[in-house]
């Protein structure tokens, strides 16, 4: 008798993976072509720390305080406070630079900015061939930042 349920289960199983095979072959594939054809992304998605300008005055928001730079584990930001010629700091950066090589997306520099000057965007295709491209400056960075779909938020709504 113990020779005859393993035959049953044998063949149950078997009849039961092919069905599965058969019902996932009807089914439309999931492959995206990736350069000819976008993954949809959905909005709010992070891939990229940038900085945000404000719209008002078109100034950015960043008064170069440096906690984003101590906040970040692979310390891939780096920061130089402006300078006036009598050797006074300025609240904001000389140099923003963001080096995407090391960067892992962490979200942990945007979390420590108190004033609201980091933003995860949502761009993608920032990938390159040399490390150097990789390297991004603050106007860069404002850039970025106007043309994604990051969430934006005004008046603790978000838009």
């Amino acid at each position: 008798m113990a020779l005859w349920d393993r035959v049953w289960q044998t063949g149950k199983s078997m009849v039961v993976g092919h069905a599965i095979t058969m019902r996932e072959m009807l089914h439309k594939p999931v492959t995206v072509r990736y350069p000819e054809e976008k993954p949809p992304f959905e909005r709010g998605s992070r891939s990229v720390p940038v900085l945000k300008v404000n719209e008002e005055s078109g100034r950015l928001n960043c008064v170069s305080c440096g906690l984003c730079e101590r906040a970040c584990p692979p310390s891939c930001i780096e920061i130089t406070q402006a300078m006036d010629e009598k050797g006074r700091k300025k609240p904001w950066p000389e140099t923003f630079q963001l080096d995407l090589s090391h960067c892992m997306v962490c979200n942990l520099c945007v979390e420590a900015c108190p004033f609201d000057a980091l933003e995860m965007a949502d761009v993608v295709e920032l990938g390159s061939y040399q490390v150097q491209d990789l390297i991004l400056q603050k106007g860069q960075l404002a850039e970025i930042w106007k043309t994604s779909r990051a969430l934006r938020v005004a008046g603790g709504e978000r838009l």
